[in-house]
């Protein structure tokens, strides 16, 4: 009869723990429904407690097993003598069932709030820093944290990490050495990424030659596109040690150079405003120039067999360069025909006496 009381007792206990479980749980269910309901935008505090509902009812559900099991380990030594010598082995699973909830509660936590925050926050700010970085601690921090779960559940389980550590820094070792040129390649492109100096769509010229338009800047390598409309992979290790040309950094905009000469003969101040004219002219008749930087002329040097000037324009881009320039040319040549201003072909002056002890000169 005695026996049966105790039972009975543990038996409504249980009940009562149960019953409270689920209505705790349904409770936290509503709570959190009525939270995301008010939360019309995507905040980030509808993004962490829409993460914690399955992780919280994976706990209480843990917690009103182990709770139930300690009312009927209790009821009676004689009756339940064979549980009791998993007590302890119950509460270690029980810590280590807590632990698995924490480690994934913050994994996850972790995880949507660093994607929340790229997806809402990181487009707004100034620097592009954390647009490149944060897509890194993403991928890195589920992994760490889950590492550590593991170390301090094994730990709580009685078994010495010790013996697990030592294996890891070995193992470890032994895996970096095996991938050297990967690590080299992921850390150069860690460099290459946070440093900002690439972004999609520059124009590009490393110093081995190689140039192109960036396709995009991964953790192994960067994909540029040549002019020849070809694929060209560069490894990140081998971007971080190269000299790199940015033709799109500051700005897209390039100066056109052309460079030319005029006969000794010629009146340089014509020269001057003729080739000014025209470079004033094309800049503003072209949509690939820009307006609002002047051009810029300049005798350069005493040549053999002209007088060396340069001219400055602008263009939008890279790509521009080649048409403005082929265009200036062009108009350059024109306006020198009409003008009569000779650009000389190479002149060699041969001076030597004739037999009458007179100089002739030839060209």
């Amino acid at each position: 009869m005695i026996i049966s009381e105790s039972l009975l007792r543990a038996s409504i206990t249980v009940a009562i723990i149960i019953g409270l479980s689920v209505f705790i749980a349904l409770l936290l269910l509503f709570i959190i429904r009525t939270i995301i309901k008010k939360q019309t935008d995507n905040s980030l505090i509808t993004v962490i407690v829409r993460e914690c509902r399955l992780p919280l009812i994976f706990v209480i559900l843990l917690t009103c097993i182990y709770s139930s099991y300690l009312v009927i380990i209790t009821t009676d030594d004689q009756l339940v003598q064979p549980l009791m010598e998993t007590r302890v082995f119950a509460k270690n699973i029980w810590q280590v069932g807590l632990i698995i909830f924490f480690t994934t509660l913050l994994a996850r936590v972790g995880d949507r709030s660093i994607f929340w925050y790229v997806v809402n926050i990181s487009k707004k700010t100034a620097t592009k820093l954390d647009d490149n970085l944060l897509p890194i601690v993403r991928r890195i921090l589920p992994l760490a944290i889950y590492s550590v779960g593991f170390l301090v559940s094994v730990d709580n389980l009685g078994i010495s990490v010790s013996p697990i550590l030592a294996g890891l820094g070995i193992g470890g070792l032994a895996v970096a050495l095996a991938v050297q040129p990967t690590l080299s390649n992921f850390f150069a492109g860690t460099f290459v990424v946070t440093d900002g100096g690439l972004r999609p769509g520059d124009f590009i010229e490393l110093d081995d030659g190689n140039s192109g338009y960036v396709e995009s800047v991964g953790w192994r390598s960067t994909k540029i596109r040549s002019i020849y409309n070809n694929l060209v992979i560069i490894p990140n290790s081998k971007m971080a040690d190269s000299v790199v040309t940015n033709y799109y950094s500051p700005t897209p905009a390039m100066n056109v150079l052309v460079e030319c000469g005029v006969s000794y003969e010629s009146n340089l101040k014509n020269v001057e405003m003729f080739v000014l004219e025209e470079a004033t002219a094309l800049i503003n008749e072209s949509n690939l120039s820009i307006k609002h930087v002047p051009p810029f002329f300049g005798f350069s040097n005493f040549g053999d067999s002209n007088i060396d000037f340069f001219v400055y324009i602008q263009a939008i881009d890279r790509l521009s360069t080649f048409t403005l320039k082929s265009e200036l040319i062009k108009r350059i040549h024109e306006r020198f025909d009409r003008e009569n201003i000779d650009i000389n072909y190479p002149v060699r002056k041969i001076i030597s006496d004739s037999p009458n002890n007179s100089i002739d000169i030839l060209k």
